[in-house]
C-alpha cells in the first residue's frame, strides 16, 4: 500500500494526475485491487535483483579491466604509475566509474597525479588499433565499401573468433548489448518520451539508415559467400552492435587519414570545453606511428581527463553516444525556412537561389545565445518585394543591411513566429523541470526517459530563449 500511494503521490507532484483522479485511484485500490499489489510486489522483487545483478556486473567489470590493463602492458603500452629505469609513472587511471557535473559518465580516466598543460598523457603503438587497409579492400574487389562498412564486417569477424583474436581481451570491457544506450537503439516506451523533438525522427531515421546499410551489404557480399559470411553471425543485430561501437567509439586519425578502435585511447569521455585531441605522430628515426593525446590544461590529483568528441550538438551527442550535456555550448535546434510560393517575386528568387546552388528550403541552426547572420540575411531575401527592389537585380541587391529598423522587426516577429510552431510540438502537459526536479524521478522514469526529457527541456530553453 505504501509502494502504491508513494507512486500515486509522485505523479500528481510531477503533474500527470489531478487531485480527483488520486482520491479516486486511491479508492479503487483500497477496494481491494489485488493485481496491482503483486505488480508492486514484482516491482520490489525485480528491484532487488536488479541491485545483485549490479554488483555481479560491477566485479565482472573489474575484473576485465584488470585483464585489460595486463593485455595493454603486455602489448608495449606504458601504464604503469611506479616510476622505472629513467622513466616517470603514468599519468592516468582508470576508473569504472566517473562523473561530469554530478552526472554519472561510466568508465573514464582521472589523473594518477598533477598533470601540466602540454604532457603527453597516452601512447598507444599503432599495431594495437582496428583499422582496415584500403589497399587490401581494392584488392578484394570490394572498392566499393566506405570505411565505417568495412571496419564493421572486420569487427564482427574479429569477435566472432574469440580467443583466437588478438583483441579478445579489448572486446570483453567494451559496452555490453544492454549498455548501449545510443539514441536509435532506445525502445519505443523510452522514444515516445522524445515527442516533439526532431531527436524522435533523426533516431528513427538513423535505425533505418543502418538497416538499409546492412541489407545492401547482405545483397552484395553476405549472401554470395556463406561459408565466410555465416547468417548466424552476420545478421542484423551483430551489424547494429558494430555499427554502435563504431559510432560511439571510433576515432578519425587526421594524420593516418583512416577512422580506428583505439583501445584505452577510447576510455576518455567528452567534455565540450576541452581542446586535447587523440591523434597519431611519427616515432623518431622510425617509419611506425604512435597514438597520442596532451594534455590542453593542468590537471589536479584525481581530476577526470577528458577529450574532445568535437562540436556536437545534444542531438548528436544522444543519437552517437547516448548521453547529453545541459551546459552543452554548441546545442541548438533546427529552423527550416522556405520561399513562399505565393509572393509574387517566388520563380526570379527560386531561380536565384538555384543559380547560387541552393535550394528554395534552408535549415539554420539556431543556438542559445544566437542565430546566424546568414538566417538574417536569408529572411530579408524572402520577404523583400517590388517597392524595395524594382528593378535591380538580385545579385545586386545588399540583403545584410541591418540599418533598416522596420525590416528588423518584421524579421524579429517571423523568427518568434517559428519558434511558437516549435514549441507547439512539444507536450504542454508535462513539464520536464517538475519530472527532473522531483526526488521521485528515479522511481518513476527510466534513465533513458530521463534523457529523453532533458533533451527536451534543453531544446524548449534554446526556442524560449529566442
Amino acid at each position: 500500500k505504501f509502494e502504491f500511494f508513494f507512486m500515486i503521490n509522485s505523479l500528481l507532484h510531477c503533474g500527470f494526475l489531478e487531485k480527483n483522479q488520486n482520491l479516486k485511484i486511491g479508492r479503487n485500490f483500497l477496494i481491494g485491487n489485488k493485481k496491482k499489489i503483486k505488480s508492486f510486489k514484482k516491482f520490489s522483487i525485480n528491484n532487488l535483483k536488479n541491485n545483485l545483478e549490479f554488483k555481479k556486473n560491477s566485479n565482472q567489470d573489474t575484473d576485465a579491466k584488470d585483464k585489460f590493463l595486463s593485455w595493454l602492458s603486455y602489448n608495449n603500452v606504458y601504464i604503469f604509475n611506479k616510476s622505472t629505469w629513467g622513466r616517470a609513472p603514468h599519468q592516468c587511471f582508470v576508473s569504472n566509474e566517473t562523473t561530469d557535473e554530478g552526472e554519472p559518465c561510466g568508465r573514464g580516466l582521472l589523473a594518477f597525479k598533477k598533470i601540466q598543460q602540454g604532457e603527453k598523457l597516452i601512447e598507444i603503438p599503432e599495431n594495437l588499433i582496428l583499422s582496415v587497409d584500403r589497399d587490401q579492400i581494392k584488392n578484394e574487389g570490394n572498392d566499393f565499401l566506405n570505411e565505417y562498412d568495412s571496419l564493421g564486417i572486420f569487427l564482427i569477424q574479429q569477435m566472432a573468433m574469440g580467443d583466437k583474436s588478438k583483441w579478445k581481451i579489448y572486446f570483453d570491457i567494451l559496452p555490453r548489448e544492454e549498455d548501449l544506450n545510443l539514441g536509435f537503439r532506445w525502445n519505443l516506451n523510452d522514444i515516445v518520451f522524445l515527442r516533439g523533438s526532431k531527436t524522435l525522427n533523426a533516431s528513427l531515421y538513423l535505425k533505418e539508415k543502418i538497416k538499409i546499410q546492412f541489407l545492401r551489404l547482405e545483397k552484395t557480399i553476405f549472401s554470395k559467400n556463406r561459408l565466410k559470411y555465416p547468417v548466424s553471425i552476420f545478421n542484423l543485430a551483430q551489424w547494429e552492435w558494430a555499427l554502435s561501437i563504431l559510432l560511439s567509439r571510433a576515432i578519425f586519425l587526421q594524420n593516418l587519414k583512416k577512422v580506428s578502435l583505439v583501445p584505452y585511447a577510447d576510455f576518455m569521455n567528452h567534455n565540450p570545453f576541452s581542446t586535447s585531441y587523440i591523434n597519431s605522430k611519427k616515432i623518431s628515426f622510425s617509419k611506425n606511428h604512435e597514438i597520442v593525446m596532451y594534455a590542453d590544461k593542468d590537471y589536479n590529483k584525481f581530476d577526470q581527463i577528458f577529450t574532445t568528441y568535437g562540436q556536437k550538438t545534444n542531438l548528436e551527442l544522444l543519437l552517437l553516444y547516448g548521453f547529453i550535456l545541459e551546459r552543452n555550448p554548441f546545442d541548438s535546434i533546427e529552423l527550416r525556412i522556405s520561399l513562399s510560393d505565393k509572393d509574387s517575386f517566388f520563380e526570379k528568387k527560386k531561380q536565384f537561389m538555384i543559380e547560387c546552388e541552393k535550394t528554395s528550403e534552408i535549415t539554420f541552426p539556431i543556438f542559445y545565445y544566437k542565430y546566424p547572420k546568414e538566417l538574417y540575411e536569408f529572411l530579408r531575401f524572402c520577404i523583400s518585394n517590388q517597392e524595395e527592389l524594382g528593378s535591380t537585380d538580385l545579385s545586386d541587391f545588399n540583403f545584410n543591411d541591418e540599418n533598416n529598423y522596420e525590416i528588423e522587426k518584421i524579421i524579429r516577429k517571423l523568427v518568434l513566429f517559428s519558434c511558437e510552431k516549435l514549441l507547439k510540438n512539444y507536450s504542454k502537459k508535462v513539464s520536464e523541470e517538475k519530472i527532473l526536479n522531483s526526488l521521485n524521478s528515479n522511481f518513476l522514469i527510466s534513465k533513458n526517459q530521463k534523457m529523453a526529457l532533458k533533451q527536451s527541456k534543453c531544446e524548449k530553453k534554446i526556442i524560449q530563449r529566442l
